[in-house]
């Protein structure tokens, strides 16, 4: 039987006045000292009042939380004929919150404090009606402060009761819905900067996106020793009320429904927004004005793309999307995601912008396949390939650096190599053992099984199945997600280690004699070693991003003179 969490520091109801608006007119604390102010204005953002129920995930003083909102018809005065109100807890700090976890048991708690007022013609709960809720509190109440580190990926999945609640699971869903645009997200989430989504009501989605993108680089950022030692925050659901911290603090995701945001560019510096119309969200980079104006907006937006360097790494990943979709249902039947997804991929190939991308990804693997010369290195990237990982030499794939001197990751560095420590679960050992080599999450040993370790769907009427089949069905629904999940989450894992062992070979050690010690030169070819390309400005500030966050107080001077980008081009080093 799972365990109950006890990570709750209070327990708290929000409504919305018509004279006093937004206010806390119950609440339950572990400490009186715990201070709840304006945690209102984030369980009751604005525009919920046109839906019945939503769920949303916020952060007090770096503490995470979840509310259930609801939308009561009223016929009482002043109330515009609905009440809105949210139920909320708030957790303590930890080094991996995890909100999600009372998710369930709080729209059951907020269903039983509703039927006791409808019982009793309340419009509003009193003392008696909230006895459920403080029941609700004292059994996941804080016992002890959990100072535990994270283990792995697998101890985050072994719950079984959590695997329809985990946002980490929709990781394939955010890929879908964003495309290749979603490396965008991965390379902003690595180098620390700050990410706004601006969605609108129900934020649920947004709200589960925000943890989901974060966890992309989870792993590595947990891990490291540079100044980025803790990982991307989650700040969920933002308000006006928060827009003073939002521009003093790096190192982000949130979402809002606030529109004024669209015109605070300097809060934030990649904005999301999924209201856009097309077949993809909108990608809006914050770009500062020069020279900058003595008045007026610092800050301006301009629309940017996923880069051509890109390419490689979202292959092998559609490549692992693909193998999934094959051989499960479709995306559309998640119940949080599915209508998002349904809107903007019914149609997508037959979409000029889908048309475009596509072509762009050609045209990128085209120029990619053809390679950057690396010296007198013999192994270049001639042919070309768009869909597999490049072909190593064995001889040298044990090293880091080959006796040409060219740069080779080693296994488990890159997304062509074995990961050092595979994650592993219940399920993935009970159905059979994984190879991971070329990047490829294939089943070896294994009878009945497809590419992903899951079984093979067979064929049949849905009509003859017994109620044991459907919860089989949805068993193996839930296992070859939960399969796919892990596999994007090592391929990514594997492309950010690669990178940052390669940018730690460029930085001196302390005791090196430079003459300007704290300070380090790059060229063309060492972006090339990073795979990333070095006519590409959007890589070059990547690249500064990288150098800031994980290099400690190294200063970086890129040099991208037309004499090092020639160089570069004809192989010379």
């Amino acid at each position: 039987m799972t365990a109950t969490p006890q990570d709750l520091v209070a327990v708290f109801h929000a409504s919305f006045h018509p004279t006093q608006g937004n206010l806390i007119d119950w609440s339950l604390k572990a400490n009186e000292d715990l201070n709840l102010d304006n945690i209102e204005f984030s369980v009751l953002p604005s525009g919920l009042h046109l839906i019945d129920r939503d769920v949303v995930y916020f952060t007090k003083d770096g503490q995470h939380g979840v509310c259930i909102f609801s939308r009561r018809k009223t016929e009482e005065q002043g109330q515009r004929g609905f009440r809105l109100s949210s139920l909320g807890v708030l957790l303590a700090r930890s080094r991996r919150p995890r909100p999600w976890r009372h998710t369930a048991a709080l729209k059951d708690l907020v269903t039983t404090i509703h039927n006791k007022c409808e019982e009793a013609g309340l419009l509003q709960p009193t003392e008696s009606q909230w006895e459920p809720a403080r029941a609700f509190f004292e059994e996941r109440k804080i016992r002890r402060v959990d100072l535990s580190e994270w283990n792995g990926w697998d101890q985050d999945f072994s719950d079984p009761s959590e695997l329809n609640s985990h946002p980490t699971l929709y990781l394939s869903h955010l890929l879908r819905i964003l495309g290749p645009s979603s490396l965008t997200i991965y390379r902003h989430i690595l180098g620390q900067r700050r990410i706004l989504i601006y969605t609108q009501p129900p934020v649920e989605a947004a709200c589960v996106l925000c943890y989901a993108a974060a966890d992309m680089c989870y792993e590595a950022q947990s891990s490291t020793t540079g100044r980025a030692r803790d990982p991307f925050r989650v700040l969920g659901m933002v308000t006006l009320s928060d827009m003073h911290r939002l521009g003093n603090e790096s190192g982000w995701i949130a979402c809002t429904t606030d529109a004024i945001f669209l015109e605070k560019p300097s809060c934030y510096d990649l904005l999301i927004d999924l209201t856009y119309s097309g077949p993809r969200p909108a990608f809006y980079a914050s770009k500062p004005v020069i020279p900058p104006p003595p008045r007026g907006q610092t800050h301006r937006l301009s629309t940017t793309r996923f880069a051509w360097s890109d390419v490689k790494l979202w292959n092998e990943l559609d490549r692992i999307l693909q193998l999934e979709h094959d051989r499960c249902c479709s995306e559309n039947d998640n119940d949080i995601l599915g209508p998002m997804t349904m809107s903007r991929l019914g149609a997508a190939w037959s979409d000029v912008w889908r048309v475009y991308e596509d072509v762009c990804v050609v045209c990128a693997g085209f120029w990619m396949g053809l390679g950057w010369p690396t010296g007198t290195s013999t192994s270049g990237r001639g042919p070309i390939s768009l869909t597999g990982d490049d072909d190593f030499d064995p001889s040298v794939s044990g090293s880091t650096t080959n006796h040409k001197g060219s740069y080779v990751r080693n296994l488990g560095m890159g997304i062509e190599g074995r990961p050092s420590g595979s994650t592993s679960t219940r399920a993935i050992r009970r159905s059979s053992a994984m190879s991971w080599s070329s990047g490829r999450a294939t089943v070896v040993g294994g009878q009945g099984v497809d590419e992903l370790g899951g079984p093979k769907t067979q064929q049949g009427s849905s009509s003859s199945r017994g109620e044991d089949a459907r919860d089989a069905d949805e068993e193996e629904r839930a296992d070859r997600q939960l399969r796919t999940t892990l596999a994007l989450l090592q391929t990514l894992h594997a492309h950010t280690a690669f990178q940052l062992t390669v940018l730690a070979s460029f930085i001196p050690s302390p005791s090196s004699d430079s003459p300007s010690p704290g300070a380090v030169c790059l060229y063309p070819k060492d972006m090339v070693q990073l795979e990333l390309a070095p006519l590409s400005s959007s890589d070059a500030r990547y690249l500064e991003w990288l150098v800031q966050e994980y290099a400690g107080n190294t200063q970086v001077m890129i040099k991208r003179g037309w004499r090092d980008l020639v160089g570069a081009l004809l192989g010379y080093t």
